[in-house]
């Protein structure tokens, strides 16, 4: 299996080990035609991208993809921070980035103080014993809901990874809001099963490497191992042989039919991004 772009790395603006140019250098080396950067959101408490290295690492970007000709994007992996779904980059900060990802880490700073007691350290003291209770799995899945529906998130990565929630009502709202949902190279955290209802609800997806060391970039052996054991429509992953293009979600045409129907009175609210 050979993916078109890679649209999950990391260099050590955040907390990988490679510079720009090591990524990019690999991704054209392994044939790539399409490659991110996307180093964490300052959010989180160890290995965070500051915002005062965006017009360097943009520098960087356009200088390398020009040196090897390849079409590399400037994103982000934002990280949740909050049960309103709230995220570590601001409405102000994201028109910074070509494209968005986001998910679940653990060790990030909490949109609220309460937030800790109420989502991450519930979810630490469950992820030490491996056993999480259907109670917590349900408010988990709500966050994760909350975060799809309040931001403009293009992928969100490595669904069900850290903290555990039901992914195939997570899919239900990524195919509403037209947010695609990651098979990550590093570990996948959901059975086949699972796979297979989130494609037969509509859901995309794309392969990532979640690359932290230039060697990984374009590397998703196992994913390939994965989907041997899962049957899912061709179209279901964007990745393979095409550039990314984010699908419209079923939200956004829902707005469109109504206006065309000339009832835009109340209508859900586009694709506009706030923060809390």
């Amino acid at each position: 299996m050979k993916i078109f772009g890679d649209l999950h790395t990391h260099t050590f603006y955040s907390d990988g080990k490679a510079t720009v140019e090591d990524n990019v250098a690999a991704a054209q080396q392994c044939g790539l035609k399409q490659l991110a950067i996307t180093d964490h959101g300052h959010g989180k408490w160890f290995g965070g991208m500051s915002p005062k290295n965006y017009e360097i690492i943009k520098a960087q970007i356009s200088k390398s993809a020009e040196e090897h000709k390849l079409e590399v994007l400037f994103g982000v992996e934002a990280n949740i921070t909050g049960t309103g779904g709230q995220m570590d980059i601001t409405a102000e900060e994201l028109g910074e980035f070509d494209i968005i990802l986001c998910g679940i880490h653990r060790h990030v700073k909490a949109h609220r103080f309460w937030d800790y007691f109420t989502f991450f350290i519930p979810n630490w003291f469950w992820a030490v014993i491996h056993w999480t209770p259907k109670k917590r799995i349900a408010k988990n899945t709500q966050v994760v809901i909350n975060a799809v529906e309040k931001n403009n998130i293009d992928i969100l990565t490595h669904p069900n990874r850290y903290f555990k929630t039901n992914v195939v009502e997570v899919a239900r709202a990524c195919v509403r809001r037209g947010t695609v949902m990651e098979l990550n190279a590093k570990k996948i955290s959901f059975r086949p099963i699972d796979f297979e209802r989130m494609t037969e609800l509509g859901a995309k997806f794309v392969i990532d490497s979640d690359a932290h060391l230039a060697k990984n970039v374009g590397k998703v052996g196992r994913v390939k191992e994965f989907l041997k054991l899962c049957d899912y429509p061709a179209d279901a992953i964007l990745n393979l042989d095409k550039p990314f293009v984010r699908p419209k979600g079923r939200i956004l045409q829902e707005v469109v039919d109504r206006e065309t129907a000339g009832d835009s009175e109340g209508v859900v609210e586009n694709e506009s991004v706030g923060q809390d």
